[in-house]
């Protein structure tokens, strides 16, 4: 448990910083201007009374009303003070949320949890996007959708290694924008539902994923 905690804390030691620092007065004017196109993507959720919807990275629960008051809805953090705005701001709501401390690549939670996830500007924080999103598939119910959000690039195939390698250095700084989106899904049970453009430029965009039985052809085309 100890080694386990000493290796949370110094892998995420910079985003800890930012994120219980500065961050927290700069997000929301950060993003304000994607509020629309963010809310646009999580619509693509077909959410039902009654789910159970895991989003990670939750920070100060800028998603939270984009979520319908019928689901509950269990946000993950590293930053203490990031979640403490969410708390602030769920006061007096009509929204059953409860919020944790932990780390994305190894959540307390049982294999088949979850009906929903979100995954907003998350994969390009998080340390290893890779293990963080098959712990997201673990958590998340067959037949289960998944919503990502984020400027995640695509590539050649033969370019994956380049990226993988650059990736190595920008994983431990605040936010790496070089991550490539079939490598980060690749090898996981999960199905490309829909694509939509998620900014005016086309710079950011909203995957909605399914999680299947069997791996989908979609995720060795390119």
């Amino acid at each position: 448990m100890l080694v386990s905690s000493m290796r949370f804390q110094l892998k995420n030691i910079l985003k800890q910083l930012s994120f219980n620092t500065f961050i927290p007065f700069f997000y929301p004017m950060m993003m304000l201007p994607l509020k629309g196109w963010r809310k646009k993507a999580i619509a693509m959720l077909s959410f039902a009374p009654g789910d159970r919807v895991i989003i990670p990275g939750v920070g100060s629960g800028y998603d939270l009303p984009h979520v319908p008051s019928s689901v509950s809805v269990d946000g993950v953090d590293i930053s203490e003070v990031m979640l403490a705005i969410a708390r602030n701001k769920l006061r007096n709501k009509d929204h059953a949320v409860t919020l944790h401390v932990m780390d994305a690549e190894h959540m307390d939670f049982p294999d088949n949890t979850f009906d929903k996830a979100i995954l907003d500007l998350f994969l390009t924080c998080v340390h290893d996007a890779q293990k963080a999103f098959k712990e997201i598939v673990r958590v998340i119910k067959p037949d289960g959708e998944i919503l990502i959000y984020d400027h995640l690039i695509r590539v050649p195939a033969w370019a994956d290694l380049l990226m993988s390698g650059l990736d190595i250095v920008m994983k431990y700084s605040f936010c790496s924008v070089i991550r490539e989106f079939n490598d980060i899904i690749k090898g996981q049970p999960v199905t490309v539902v829909k694509e939509i453009k998620g900014d005016p430029f086309g710079f950011i965009k909203g995957f909605l994923l399914r999680k299947t039985a069997v791996i989908d052809s979609y995720q060795t085309r390119y």
